[in-house]
């Protein structure tokens, strides 16, 4: 009885196998046309839409408002008032720089002018005297000449000492060094005890809190579209980070340099950002994205449905089951998206992953439709 019920197991098992074979066959059978495999292929539709007008380029933030403080007068430090990143107002004290040299200007020039306000009051009183006397012919008037010659030089030797003393007053007010804005202090350079020049190497730059800017070049291919988009009105433009691409602010175009950087070949343009995240510091690198406008009706496709040949660009269509190919011209890409220009029709199917054993015209069947 067992042994009649372990063939009778065997037997069905046989039969099962026989069958499956047979199904698949016909199944392989079924899905062959015109002596082609057909594969399995994952697309997206073609979309017919607005497609931005970008420049994008390099840029570099930097405080809309930032002086950098340099010294007036050479000096020694005698302190440092101030430490980095303190918040000062305008008019607070950064450095005292050593004012004794022109201290002692000022009391040199005092006695110079004092000198020279003696000799002009000697001079005055005898020009007095001398006038009736060359009116009566006392004196040649060669004698009262020289007597106004002699009043007119004491007169230039006292306003040059009070020039002095001025400037050596300056000097002194300049020896006490004041923030011009209110704002961050930046990184110092110096410390008490320095040697400054006047003119310099900048002490510190203060960094006025509120806007920052984006400093860029457009380069001379690009700018006829830039001017184009000025014409129109205002450039508005995004500020974004290379690795993450993630918009960190928006921002305006408000100053486009009247000529080409002899250096660089471009022109020098800044943008200012309506607001500035905390991300975002001056001195850091950025992306700046200048929005232009957009094309009307773009045939837009992935970039990885793009292929390219020897005759130029082209992307696989499914067209009645099959794959065409079309061929088509890039004319922009934006983040991943190509707009063509080419025989495609809005929602025609087009392949993102072409299959090793892919050729146009095989049969295909369509995996999965994105978009």
């Amino acid at each position: 009885m067992k042994l009649r019920i372990l063939l009778l197991v065997i037997v069905l098992a046989l039969v099962a196998g026989v069958v499956y074979r047979i199904q698949t066959q016909q199944a392989g059978d079924a899905r062959k046309e015109g002596g082609s495999r057909v594969l399995s292929v994952k697309t997206v539709a073609v979309a017919v839409r607005d497609f931005p007008r970008v420049i994008d380029l390099p840029g570099t933030l930097e405080a809309a408002q930032q002086v950098a403080v340099v010294a007036q007068v050479s000096g020694t430090v005698l302190k440092q008032h101030v430490q980095e990143g303190d918040a000062v107002r305008a008019g607070q004290l950064l450095f005292s720089l050593d004012a004794r040299p022109a201290q002692a200007r000022i009391a040199q020039s005092q006695a110079t002018l004092t000198g020279a306000r003696a000799e002009t009051a000697e001079a005055e009183k005898k020009l007095e005297r001398l006038a009736p006397l060359m009116q009566s012919g006392y004196i040649s008037r060669q004698e009262f000449d020289e007597a106004q010659v002699a009043l007119e030089a004491a007169r230039a030797r006292a306003g040059t000492a009070r020039a002095e003393v001025e400037s050596a007053r300056l000097d002194v007010e300049y020896a006490q060094i004041r923030a011009p804005i209110a704002g961050r202090v930046g990184r110092i350079g110096i410390r008490a005890g320095s040697l400054v020049q006047a003119g310099g190497e900048p002490l510190t730059t203060l960094i006025a809190p509120g806007a920052l800017d984006v400093r860029a070049s457009v380069a001379q291919q690009d700018w006829p579209q830039l001017a184009a988009a000025r014409a129109q009105g205002k450039v508005t433009a995004e500020v974004f980070h290379d690795v993450d691409r993630t918009v960190q602010a928006q921002g305006e175009l408000v100053f486009v340099d009247s000529q080409i950087d002899a250096a660089t070949g471009a022109v020098p343009i800044k943008v200012r950002l309506k607001a500035s995240p905390p991300a975002l510091l001056s001195g850091q690198g950025v992306r700046v994205r200048l929005l232009l406008g957009v094309l009307p009706d773009a045939r837009v496709v992935p970039e990885a449905a793009l292929q390219h040949a020897q005759e130029g660009a082209y992307v696989y269509v499914v067209r009645d089951g099959k794959a065409v190919i079309q061929p088509v011209e890039l004319i922009r890409s934006l983040d991943g998206e190509q707009m063509v220009e080419g025989d495609l029709r809005a929602g025609e199917p087009v392949l993102i992953e072409i299959p090793q054993r892919l050729k146009a015209g095989n049969t295909v069947t369509i995996e999965s439709a994105r978009r």
